[in-house]
């Protein structure tokens, strides 16, 4: 069992707050992290500068377009090669 990855996120009022990171996915150019912290789950676009990495609220856009993507994933037939029709 894999140990969890805590992040420490501050707020626009300075505010810290602990998040576990869920998962970690790529789309398009970019990578996504998907953190809770107990009932709020945020997507977050990973952000790279000069060797740091920042987490930038992805966009509902984005969101969507994730979601999307998951929902097609979840509803894949996987018993059915798709290159054979």
């Amino acid at each position: 069992m894999s140990e969890q990855e805590l992040i420490t996120i501050k707020d626009e009022e300075g505010n810290e707050k602990v998040f576990q990171v869920d998962a970690m996915f790529d789309m398009g150019d970019y990578t996504y992290a998907m953190i809770t912290s107990g009932d709020e789950t945020l997507i977050m676009r990973v952000e790279e500068d000069n060797g740091e990495q920042s987490l930038i609220s992805a966009t509902e856009e984005e969101i969507e377009n994730l979601l999307a993507a998951y929902n097609i994933a979840l509803n894949a037939d996987y018993d059915e090669d798709p290159l054979i029709h």
